[in-house]
């Protein structure tokens, strides 16, 4: 049962950074994929998309710190860290692209 719960673990944490990866944070980025002129997106009005993210990223983050409470190796806790590091970076790139 423990390994059962090990790997929903890890596929739930998989598919919260890949949606993090995955979506966009303007709504009007498909319109470059239409007409590659287009250089100057609209603005985007509405942060709903930037608060789910966040919520999401905050989701992946306390699951790791949990988890790193209830485990023993000291391995595991370094990889632990390095997961909720990369949850927060790939967050911050979404939010903060560089330019």
């Amino acid at each position: 049962m423990k390994k059962i719960n090990m790997v929903i673990y890890h596929i739930i944490y998989i598919t919260g950074l890949l949606i993090l990866l995955c979506t966009s944070n303007n709504r009007y980025e498909w319109m470059q994929g239409m007409d590659s002129t287009i250089v100057q997106l609209p603005e985007d009005s509405s942060r709903n998309m930037a608060i789910g993210m966040t919520i999401l990223t905050l989701i992946l983050v306390v699951m790791q710190i949990v988890r790193f409470k209830f485990t023993k190796s000291h391995l595991e806790k370094g990889i632990l860290i390095i997961l909720t590091l990369l949850a927060i970076i790939v967050w911050a790139m979404c939010n903060y692209p560089l330019k």
